[in-house]
């Protein structure tokens, strides 16, 4: 299966189990794996028989700044219902990291990944 990925994209959010990650932003790194067959732009050049790069990054931003999740496991599950259920793919993965995650330890991130089908 062909891949179209989108890396380390940068949202600001207030997600998170705790009063104050609700109340000051933190950054999230998010990346995404779209699965879909692009043997059909064999003899083309169009757009249109693809994915749109901009949209998915446009849907994936509206998602995040619609609703504050305590959980970032409930934005990649919201993220990906979406981008399976407007666009013609076949999968998804999806991975949100949160660097800034409330833990007292030496990390560099805390990250959720998952992969969704039709």
């Amino acid at each position: 299966m062909d891949k179209i990925s989108i890396l380390n994209l940068k949202i600001p959010g207030n997600h998170g189990v705790y009063d104050f990650e609700k109340e000051k932003p933190g950054t999230f790194e998010i990346d995404v794996e779209i699965f879909k067959d692009l043997s059909i732009l064999q003899d083309t050049d169009d757009l249109k028989k693809t994915i749109d790069y901009s949209e998915i990054i446009r849907v994936i931003q509206k998602i995040f700044n619609e609703k504050r999740c305590n959980l970032i496991e409930t934005l990649a599950e919201k993220i990906c219902d979406n981008l399976l259920n407007n666009f013609l793919i076949e999968s998804v993965k999806l991975r949100i990291r949160k660097p800034h995650a409330p833990i007292q330890a030496n990390f560099e991130t805390v990250e959720v990944e998952i992969l969704r089908e039709k």
